[in-house]
């Protein structure tokens, strides 16, 4: 093990809000700091899927794949589809992104990349943090932690979405709307637990087509696999390509702050810091919002912010909605169909992305099954 000279942060973990942070470090020319991110990857793949709305899309607009227009939800025989004047559903491919940041990193020298390394141990000396590796020793002034930790979640209301995808490429002829993401569709449940499809035509001939379930116990991946083989069957009755797959774990419920590590010159992000959605298991934009932030806060005050207190009433609204799901999953398909074809895409959009105004969350309340809602209400 060779002992390298000290550096002012340390990141734990190589993965989106990491990277995310780093790029916004580039972004906002901060040269006076140096970062070490350690990364148990040998190297990086094309492994997942970030979608998001956005308005007016300039982050990340060179590594687009794909947009639509419209949304759409389904039960049984009914479908809703939803569409906004203002706003398109966008797709990045996680290797884009991975490959993009690293390529700014290489010109960057205060920023160094390690991957394959595995973090042993994390040491608070008096002055700076020891962190081993299986390959060195890193001495630091800070420390930035955005490892994944499932356990550091309050125990209720707490479900898991697992979900497997399967990118195909097909030239049989499927009846899907190129111009249309199909969020969730066939929304059922078995077994206590729920399930839908997600689908996204990327191209003319290439569809990601992902089988998601919320349960309380995790899925592996070779249970949920075999379901989604199923479902593929009853879209193509011809052989088709599979390019790549990917696997997901995403933990809804909220993050208990006081088994976050509080030391000094010790920071958190990502699932961590709260980023992943209660409700619905969403990041990328959240994660992009505090990079930004922690950066801006890094170059003016000289630190970086962990933990963003969510507004009240989004947070209210997220439990009620997990806390109701959570306690009758049976529920769960009606709840979600009946919410969005009683709200406004605008609405609903907004409500996603965490930048509704009272008068739009007041709308998303109202939007929901009264009775269901009400009871639950009652038991918070």
């Amino acid at each position: 093990m060779s002992k390298n000279n000290i550096s002012d942060f340390v990141i734990l973990g190589g993965g989106c809000s990491a990277l995310s942070f780093i790029n916004q470090v580039i972004e906002q020319k901060i040269t006076k700091y140096s970062f070490i991110i350690i990364e148990k990857q040998k190297k990086y793949a094309d492994d997942k899927s970030w979608c998001f709305w956005s308005e007016n899309i300039k982050k990340n607009k060179n590594i687009i794949e794909a947009s639509w227009s419209s949304f759409s939800f389904n039960l049984g025989n009914n479908t809703n589809f939803l569409s906004s004047i203002n706003f398109k559903y966008y797709y990045i491919r996680s290797i884009n992104f991975y490959e993009s940041i690293k390529k700014k990193i290489s010109n960057y020298a205060n920023i160094t990349l390690k991957l394959n390394e595995t973090i042993i141990s994390i040491t608070n000396k008096k002055n700076y943090y020891e962190v081993i590796t299986n390959k060195s020793i890193y001495l630091a002034k800070n420390v930035l932690d955005t490892r994944p930790n499932i356990n550091v979640y309050k125990k209720n209301p707490f479900l898991y979405q697992c979900f497997v995808g399967y990118e195909i490429k097909s030239e049989e002829k499927i009846n899907l709307k190129k111009s249309n993401a199909y969020l969730m569709h066939n929304m059922h449940t078995s077994n206590d637990k729920f399930y839908f499809e997600y689908i996204l035509p990327i191209e003319k001939s290439i569809y990601l087509f992902e089988l998601t379930t919320f349960t309380k116990k995790d899925l592996p991946l070779k249970i949920i696999e075999k379901e989604l083989r199923i479902v593929l069957s009853k879209y193509f009755k011809k052989p088709y390509q599979i390019i790549r797959k990917e696997y997901g774990k995403i933990p809804m419920g909220f993050v208990n702050n006081k088994m976050i590590k509080n030391k000094k010159n010790y920071f958190v992000s990502g699932s961590l810091a709260g980023s992943i959605r209660p409700s619905s298991g969403y990041a990328f934009v959240d994660i992009q919002k505090w990079s930004e932030k922690a950066a801006n806060n890094l170059k003016i005050k000289g630190n970086i912010e962990t933990l963003e207190k969510r507004e009240v009433i989004k947070k209210f609204l997220d439990k009620i909605f997990l806390k109701v799901i959570s306690s009758d999953i049976s529920k769960a398909p009606q709840i979600f169909y009946y919410f969005s074809k009683n709200i406004s895409p605008t609405t609903f959009i907004k409500f996603m992305l965490g930048e509704a105004n009272l008068l739009e969350y007041l709308r998303v309340i109202y939007a929901m099954p009264k009775r269901i809602f009400l009871k639950c209400l009652i038991k918070i």
